[in-house]
C-alpha cells in the first residue's frame, strides 16, 4: 500500500480522533499540533498509536521514534512513516 504523506496523516489523524474521542463537531488538532500538549496522546493512546501504525502501514516505531519531537505531531508521525522503508522494501534491498 503506498500512500501519499497527506493520505498517511489523514489515516493517522481519524485514528486519533477515534481513540481520544474527539467529537463529531470539534475540529479536533491541528496536523501540526502537539498531541502531547493538547491531550490527544497519552501513555495509553500511544501503545494503541504504536500498534495501529505497525499494523496499518507495517512499520515499526521504536523507542527513539517515540521521543522524537516529530513524533508529537499528526504530520511528524507521516513523514517518519514515509521514511520508513516497507517490509517487502527491506527484503528486496
Amino acid at each position: 500500500m503506498s500512500l501519499t504523506p497527506a493520505e498517511t496523516a489523514a489515516r493517522i489523524g481519524a485514528f486519533i480522533r477515534r481513540e481520544a474521542a474527539v467529537a463529531e463537531d470539534d475540529p479536533g488538532p491541528t496536523r501540526e499540533a502537539n498531541l502531547f500538549g493538547t491531550g490527544c496522546l497519552d501513555s495509553l493512546t500511544v501503545v494503541a498509536l504504536t500498534v495501529h501504525i505497525e499494523d496499518v502501514f507495517g512499520v515499526p516505531i521504536s523507542d527513539c521514534d517515540l521521543f522524537d519531537p516529530p513524533f508529537a505531531t499528526i504530520n511528524g508521525m507521516a513523514e517518519l512513516i514515509a521514511r520508513q522503508p516497507r517490509p517487502e522494501q527491506r527484503h528486496s534491498q
